[in-house]
């Protein structure tokens, strides 16, 4: 089996059909068709239904595309490194994070990594937790510092933070003057929500922690980003529930206060493909879990 006949298998599922298939990879169709039977005759089962009409994966196509796919972005990946490697000297790890990682974990990591790996390129790719997980199973990050949920089988996941939420209030509000908030005098405030596409499980503990006390819901904005979140609480327009590092980002018209009893608490997971992973990998990865407390 080649490369190749799992690059025309892909092209194939997703446009579900041979002649748009072949129009993609500059190929003539029947040489197409007859690839794809090749790659099922070495498989040893249809991974396609031909009819007149359509072309649809079978029960056993629908896994094979899962894991071509892995293949061919691996492999991808490797001809990439090798290349950047030859070019420069120099291999390279690509962190994908939310601004938890960049206020907790880096600081005391990467100035670590630099002195063991000296050599090693980092790049930093600020992503919404929704991205990376895609990001991760392209081959574009070679880690991803983010939140739950991580759905692919294929991915290894650690819990390398946990934080409670806090409440963030414009310093001028009433709320501001008590040291710790109770869950009732939140209900029908005007509240900051965080979109679900870029806080992942920060947003559904927070509509947990909502339904639990029977808090009503008064949103007032939607933010998509932590600074927008913080930047609303500053301008007065209502409160946050943000996971506790946010509070190093305050301005002075912005107060921080714990929740009175339990908080809800959020982890930060750190994310990889399966070993085996190069040294300055699993170089970071163990700078992590010495220098990084979860709590």
């Amino acid at each position: 089996m080649e490369l190749r006949h799992l690059r025309y298998f892909i092209a194939v599922a997703d446009e579900l059909s041979f002649t748009r298939a072949a129009l993609r990879l500059h190929t003539a169709q029947p040489s197409l068709s007859q690839q794809i039977r090749n790659l099922e005759d070495e498989v040893g089962t249809p991974l396609l239904e031909r009819t007149r009409r359509k072309v649809e994966l079978t029960e056993a196509g629908t896994v094979f595309l899962a894991e071509a796919r892995l293949v061919v972005a691996q492999a991808d990946r490797a001809v990439a490194r090798a290349r950047q490697v030859a070019q420069q000297g120099r291999a390279t790890v690509t962190i994908g994070f939310v601004p938890a990682a960049e206020i907790r974990v880096f600081p005391a990591i990467l100035p670590r990594l630099r002195l063991r790996f000296p050599d090693v390129n980092v790049e930093l790719r600020s992503l919404p937790t929704a991205d990376q997980e895609e990001a991760l199973q392209r081959g574009e990050i070679d880690v991803a510092f983010m939140r739950y949920p991580v759905r692919s089988a294929d991915l290894t996941s650690e819990v390398v933070l946990v934080e409670p939420l806090v409440v963030l209030l414009p310093s001028s509000h009433p709320l501001a003057k008590l040291e710790r908030i109770p869950p009732e005098k939140l209900d029908g405030e005007p509240f900051i929500s965080t979109h679900p596409h870029f806080s992942g499980q920060v947003y559904s503990v927070v509509e947990a922690y909502f339904d639990a006390h029977k808090l009503h819901r008064n949103v007032a904005q939607v933010a998509t980003n932590i600074l927008l979140n913080l930047n609303l609480v500053g301008m007065g327009l209502g409160y946050a529930l943000l996971p506790a590092y946010a509070a190093s980002l305050t301005s002075s018209a912005i107060c921080a206060r714990p929740l009175e009893g339990e908080p809800p608490r959020v982890e930060l997971l750190m994310v990889s493909r399966a070993p085996p992973h190069p040294a300055e990998l699993a170089g970071l990865f163990e700078l992590v879990r010495e220098h990084v407390a979860p709590e």
